[in-house]
């Protein structure tokens, strides 16, 4: 019997797979490459550029990355053929990121299965995701999976490359592109291209809101296709009051 694995956009959706009856081994993406340094030549010196970025943003030892980071990205490189793979992302550029770096591992194997498991939400809703769901809820997006083809599987390996180099020319082309796998790829890209979070957090804070928990209300109201948490958003609030 082929292997099923899932790949879960950080630990609590993971905890809440876990509590549900659908089966397969977990490996969680723990990063957040939609911020920080992502230029590298080889594998092992991402591995160390995102280490010291981590620990520069967030405080997080470099070993502690080693082993609850890149560990779990080892695991998806080591993933046997003949596998079913499920990504279990959001629509978010946070997420979406991500996604891309998964699928570019994901590429050096030829021959697994990776499927797309969109969250159930509604326009109104939808950058909320998986975090909308309860335990059980998550079964029916997972009998209701998207197979990737290999234009999608191309199409989110350029993506990654695009963004890890900063080719914005090539992410606007590529947000042009029509896939079952990727919705509201234009919509994030464009975001992505032409609003500056920090710019928008300047401006509350020079209007007079200047408390962390309103601005994050705010953005996450406003901005909430970005898929910011509180930690992306706190690094970017101190480091404007620190240039006051």
């Amino acid at each position: 019997m082929n292997k099923i694995f899932h790949i879960t956009n950080g630990d609590y959706l993971a905890d809440q797979l876990k509590k549900t009856t659908i089966e397969g081994e977990i490996i969680i993406c723990r990063e957040a490459l939609v911020i920080g340094n992502l230029q590298a030549d080889t594998l092992e010196n991402f591995w160390k550029i995102r280490a010291q970025s981590i620990s520069k943003d967030y405080s997080v030892q470099k070993e502690s990355y080693y082993k609850k980071v890149v560990s779990e990205f080892e695991k998806i490189l080591q993933i046997p053929e003949k596998s079913e793979v499920n990504l279990w992302f959001e629509d978010d550029l946070f997420c979406q990121v991500n996604m891309w770096f998964c699928i570019s591992l994901l590429s050096k194997n030829k021959d697994v299965k990776i499927y797309r498991i969109f969250p159930q939400t509604t326009r109104e809703n939808n950058w909320k995701g998986f975090s909308s769901s309860d335990n059980f809820e998550l079964e029916e997006p997972a009998e209701t999976k998207v197979l990737f083809n290999e234009k999608d599987i191309e199409l989110g390996n350029n993506l990654w490359n695009a963004y890890q180099n900063n080719e914005r020319y090539s992410l606007q082309q590529l947000s042009e592109d029509q896939s079952d796998c990727f919705h509201f790829l234009n919509e994030v890209i464009d975001s992505y291209l032409n609003i500056n979070p920090e710019v928008f957090i300047k401006n509350l804070i020079k209007s007079g809101t200047d408390d962390f928990n309103l601005i994050f209300e705010k953005f996450q109201d406003e901005l909430g296709i970005f898929g910011f948490g509180d930690l992306q958003v706190k690094s970017i609030y101190d480091k404007i009051l620190k240039e006051k």
